[in-house]
């Protein structure tokens, strides 16, 4: 597994050791060349010193040179050398050439006042680097004839030079070899102290505890990156914390509801097994049995619906409805169901709206909503049912004046499983998942469904398609 830090170090550490190798091999070639252009340069000087030393006296070629300047063409490490030719005649040598005073410095034929410094071996067997100039000396008053050109070879050992230069070379290999090690150690240093936030909050992501709901991610004053992590996660909570509760509540209003009709069924069966001859009891029984069944039933299958809607397995097959037909028939089949329903319908419904939508999620959605107007509304109150065109988008709009008194905190509550105002309330098809399976199939079938409470206790329904 890549980690992080590691990437970090290294990329970081190569960009940088990589700009420093270039910043550092610049370096090297320029102290180089600089070292180089110095030894030239003196050689140069050192030639052409040595060529003012030349002159013409009394028609005769005289060299002269002090005690010291004669000492570096005697040694015999590190020794200078000079050849004075004229049209190929070896007019003067150094006494380091006593042995070989002919020796071939890779001389050329140059041009009057030309100079060239080339490399050369030297006699010693070693490499070095030879000046050739090519003048006319200076003569004294009494010489009237023009002098030939002479040419001056001189020559130096470059031995102390190379190793100068290799010396410098490992110098910079060293240093750009410590600095690599120096900006890995660095920037590992740098790295780290930048991701121990990270380390810090992946401690404690280990450590949370979920069922602690003062429990929370807390780093003191972290990055801006990750504070927007922190605040996602400390959302993530809050978010896992309330499904968790909701599941607990769940749970129990599950067992709860399964409950209450399993002990009926015991009750009634105990009555029946104690008064096996009372006609009556026996007769109640069999109504009661399939009442409470019908209700677990009922309960199962709700259950199982609200678990399918929630599953990649539920599909939608949009077709075109004609809205305004499926309301009306919707109504006619509730009917047969529910008594005086036509008398407590007051129905506003606009001719041929049609949309696109699924029948199924449709229906369901239709049936739960106007079902329970009826049945959550007083036996002598309306109930208002509008269908219009607004902003050129269909628009259901369900009234009914509520039973009970319903709050704000109640309709957030609502479209929650098996939640019910009144818990005492028992009936064969409603226990509190009907409004849970109408917003989960409203929001696969694309259906925006709102509630809006008014200070006279009547709830509307709106739902846009």
């Amino acid at each position: 597994m890549k980690s992080i830090r590691q990437s970090l170090v290294r990329q970081i550490t190569t960009l940088i050791t990589f700009i420093l190798f270039i910043v550092l091999l610049f370096l090297d070639i320029s102290v180089d060349t600089y070292v180089d252009k110095q030894f030239d340069e003196s050689l140069e000087q050192k030639g052409k010193s040595l060529a003012n030393l030349i002159s013409y006296k009394d028609n005769s070629l005289q060299l002269s040179m002090l005690t010291d300047v004669m000492a570096e063409f005697s040694r015999t490490e590190n020794g200078e050398y000079f050849q004075i030719w004229s049209n190929n005649d070896l007019l003067k040598y150094s006494s380091t050439l006593s042995q070989t005073p002919e020796f071939n410095f890779n001389r050329t034929e140059l041009l009057l006042g030309e100079q060239v410094i080339a490399q050369s071996n030297l006699p010693d067997g070693e490499s070095g680097r030879v000046f050739l100039f090519k003048f006319i000396p200076v003569t004294d008053d009494n010489h009237t004839e023009v002098q030939a050109p002479i040419s001056l070879v001189f020559a130096r050992s470059n031995a102390t030079l190379e190793r100068i230069l290799i010396l410098i070379d490992i110098v910079f290999l060293l240093t750009a070899i410590g600095t690599a090690f120096f900006v890995r150690y660095l920037v590992n240093k740098i790295v780290s102290k930048g991701l121990k936030p990270i380390a810090l909050l992946n401690k404690q992501i280990r450590e949370i505890d979920i069922n602690n709901e003062l429990d929370q991610f807390i780093i003191d004053y972290p990055p801006s990156e990750i504070k927007t992590i922190i605040d996602e996660l400390n959302q993530f909570l809050i978010e896992n914390r309330a499904l968790l509760k909701n599941e607990k509540r769940l749970t129990s209003d599950i067992a709860h509801e399964l409950k209450t009709p399993i002990t009926e069924l015991m009750s009634v069966s105990e009555i029946a097994i104690k008064y096996p001859e009372n006609e009556e009891v026996i007769e109640n029984y069999k109504d009661d049995v399939l009442s409470i069944s019908t209700r677990m039933k009922n309960i199962v299958e709700s259950l199982l619906l609200l678990n399918k809607v929630n599953t990649e397995q539920f599909h939608l097959t949009m077709i075109d409805i004609d809205l305004s037909d499926k309301v009306l028939c919707i109504l006619e089949r509730l009917a047969i169901t529910t008594p005086n329903l036509e008398q407590r319908i007051n129905t506003n419904i606009a001719d041929n709206i049609i949309i696109t939508n699924d029948v199924f999620s449709l229906e369901a959605i239709l049936t739960n909503l106007i079902h329970n107007a009826v049945y959550y509304s007083p036996e002598e109150s309306k109930v208002s049912i509008e269908l219009d065109i607004i902003n050129k988008q269909p628009a259901l709009k369900i009234s009914n004046i509520t039973l009970q008194n319903i709050t704000i905190a109640d309709i957030d509550n609502m479209f929650e499983p098996l939640w019910q105002k009144d818990q005492a309330r028992t009936s064969e098809t409603h226990f509190g998942l009907g409004l849970a399976i109408v917003r989960k199939l409203a929001e696969r079938a694309n259906i925006k469904i709102s509630v809006k409470l008014d200070k006279d206790n009547v709830i509307t329904f709106s739902v846009l398609f």
